[in-house]
């Protein structure tokens, strides 16, 4: 898992930690989400008694925030898990992994047809950010939405 992380980050990172009492292991812009990644164990802790915690962030970072659960091995069914919980409420059919001609792997995101163009986004800014995530947390550099 690598990232670089600037002060705003880092600023966001220790606010949520200070209010939740949970260390975020990422922290990440999806649309107009900032994205929190915590331990599984510790998800239910980070958004407190009846999501009192939600609101408290919201307002403190100035975006709407989605709080979502580490990815805990490398496989389909996780990255199928962690593409949901990131695009929610947005569905899609499927995820598989497969090998290019180089034989890198390639994440395929396998879309509804009425929401192809919001998965990818204008000037394919939900596709980067997707697979920046995706590359942070698994190691997989290219995404493609079908």
């Amino acid at each position: 898992m690598k990232t670089t992380l600037d002060m705003k980050t880092i600023q966001n990172m220790n606010l949520f930690e200070r209010i939740t009492q949970v260390k975020a292991k990422s922290c990440f812009d999806y649309n107009i989400h900032r994205v929190f990644v915590v331990p599984r164990k510790f998800l239910k802790r980070s958004l407190g008694d009846n999501n009192k915690n939600l609101p408290r962030i919201e307002q403190n970072i100035g975006k709407k925030i989605r709080i979502i659960a580490e990815p805990e091995r490398n496989n389909q069914e996780e990255i199928q898990r962690f593409v949901k919980a990131i695009v929610f409420p947005h569905e899609f059919k499927r995820v598989e992994i497969t090998l290019t001609e180089t034989h890198e792997p390639e994440v395929q995101v396998f879309s509804l047809p009425k929401n192809k163009a919001i998965l990818i986004g204008r000037n394919k800014q939900r596709l980067i950010e997707l697979s920046q995530a995706i590359d942070q947390f698994f190691g997989i550099k290219k995404v493609v939405i079908k």
